[in-house]
């Protein structure tokens, strides 16, 4: 039978099939972090061993994990650059001794953009970890596999091009990605809508393509806020933009589904439009997880799904089992961590309650890259450690020396809005062409004005526990805290921070939740957008 006439049921049995092989050495590996990880390490640095890294940090004469670690040093983002650079102007191997397929943009916090080599070697560390989580995730819910699926595909921002040594810069498609390992299989149950450059044309054409669906079965984003803008017209009444958009997504509909469009918005909810709907994926933890539960409200009728931590550079973490978080991705690359103190451990030095930063060491030639991301052991799986995303380490604003970061300011908006129920809440930093720079409250929910600016009081004290903040406040070259509220629906704080990253050149699938806008052009964006 041709793939492409197999049911999507069909399509998840064969997978599953054929990817059974892949949990059962996931699992052994569970129970064995330390030998998995280790096997992992030397592997990687024996086929390394030849390239200029290689040969700097001496890679034939490290035989454990400990000398890799006094060999080699963490790297920060920004001091890896030059070696990145490097991959994309010299043939000669500088980081992997396969040549990449292809080098992938990121959308990091470092002022440059970076140019992350994909090789092989990399795809494959990929591919095993999407195909273990995909294959527990039908286990967890197999009527998720009874339909369509839509996994968010967003258009990039940029033309693909080629690097000044011929490696062609971004992949052609986000299917790319599965290659031609077993979960390609589940290409044939994807919904993919048409993909274009214009923001706003490719949202609604992926609107009109999920609601002329009535066999969706399962939808895949990362972030909650992409999946609450695109549903945003039909349940933001007040937008004028949307209500255009879905007035033209109504018109292109048959009579039937023209209905159920017009019975789920009446109902304020999704049930009538994907009554077979089962599962939505999406980041629930850390700054997601206010989104997050205000999007529930959408999909009453549906099992809700973890992401693990994925980003361009690799994966930490994938949903497997049963339990808070999801275990780290030991089958895929090295992983070492850096705790608060400055110590630093493997998967098996993890204890319950530890925080730390994620180091990577990948086939894709990243080596003990610090990745800026923040985790907390939350339980194990097996003696594997199960993590949750807590937040960027490394996003930060410094207007006048006040140095505030994703951290002060989550626990800032957490102590403070603890009174205030369901009120969505962020920092954004104001550059005025007048006046003194200061930090804009944005919040969203039911609120009244007496309300908000006692939130805007609190959180302000809260802020002045930090030393740099509260140093700029007191020699007067940082303006007071203010207040702007947006709306009663905790949800619209998330839609415009959607649509301020993208205006910022972020693509809409890689937008994060966050507590502090660090980029002064999404600042910007969603300042401009919410003026009063």
């Amino acid at each position: 039978m041709d793939a492409s006439a197999r049911s999507p049921a069909d399509a998840w049995r064969t997978f599953a099939r054929a990817a059974q092989p892949d949990v059962d050495r996931w699992l052994a590996g569970l129970e064995a972090p330390g030998d998995a990880q280790a096997q992992r390490l030397m592997a990687l640095l024996a086929a390394n061993r030849d390239t200029a890294f290689g040969r700097r940090f001496g890679f034939d004469r490290i035989d454990s994990p400990v000398q890799f670690r006094e060999r080699v040093p963490v790297h920060a983002a920004a001091d890896f650059l030059p070696w990145l650079d490097r991959v994309s102007h010299e043939r000669e191997p500088v980081l992997t001794a396969e040549r990449p397929v292809f080098l992938e943009r990121t959308s990091g916090s470092t002022s440059r953009q970076k140019l992350i080599p994909y090789t092989p070697a990399f795809l494959r560390e990929l591919q095993a970890a999407m195909i273990v989580w995909l294959a527990d995730m039908v286990r967890a819910c197999p009527a998720l596999g009874e339909g369509r699926a839509y996994w968010s595909m967003s258009p990039p921002l940029q033309a693909s091009g080629v690097a000044p040594n011929g490696i062609p810069v971004g992949s052609a498609s986000d299917l790319d990605y599965l290659g031609d390992s077993s979960a390609a299989a589940l290409a044939s149950t994807l919904l993919v809508p048409p993909l274009t450059g214009d923001a706003s044309t490719w949202r609604r054409e992926t609107l009109r393509a999920l609601v002329a669906d009535e066999a969706l079965a399962f939808i895949s984003v990362w972030s909650p806020t992409f999946l609450t803008s695109v549903l945003r017209p039909l349940f933001d009444r007040d937008d004028a933009d949307g209500a255009r958009d879905l007035a033209w997504v109504d018109a292109s509909l048959p009579a039937d589904r023209r209905a159920a469009l017009h019975r789920a918005i009446d109902e304020g909810d999704c049930r009538a439009l994907w009554p077979r709907l089962a599962a939505v994926s999406c980041w629930l933890d850390g700054p997601s997880a206010h989104y997050a539960r205000a999007l529930r409200a959408r999909f009453p009728h549906v099992q809700w799904l973890p992401k693990g931590l994925f980003a361009t550079e690799g994966v930490a973490s994938i949903p497997f089992g049963a339990g808070d978080g999801c275990p780290l991705a030991i089958g895929s690359h090295y992983l070492e961590f850096v705790r608060d103190d400055g110590s630093v451990c493997d998967a098996e030095g993890l204890r319950p309650g530890d925080d730390a930063q994620v180091l990577l060491t990948t086939g894709g030639g990243l080596y003990r890259y610090a990745l800026g991301d923040r985790v907390r052991v939350v339980g194990m799986a097996a003696r594997t450690p199960r993590i949750a995303f807590v937040g960027r380490a490394a996003a930060s604003v410094d207007l006048v020396g006040e140095k505030l970061d994703e951290q002060i300011a989550a626990d800032a908006l957490n102590h403070a809005r603890g009174q205030h129920g369901e009120v969505g809440a962020c920092l954004v930093p104001c550059t005025a062409r007048e006046g003194l720079p200061c930090y804009v409250l944005c919040v969203a929910g039911e609120i009244d004005g007496d309300a908000a600016d006692a939130l805007c009081a609190a959180v302000e004290a809260e802020l002045a526990q930090a030393f740099h903040y509260a140093h700029a406040r007191r020699i007067g070259q940082l303006g007071p805290l203010r207040v702007r509220w947006l709306s009663r629906s905790p949800a619209r704080l998330g839609d415009l921070l959607q649509h301020a990253a993208e205006r910022a050149g972020i693509r809409a699938g890689d937008v994060k939740p966050c507590a502090l806008v660090t980029r002064l052009p999404m600042a910007d964006a969603l300042l401009a957008m919410t003026d009063e």
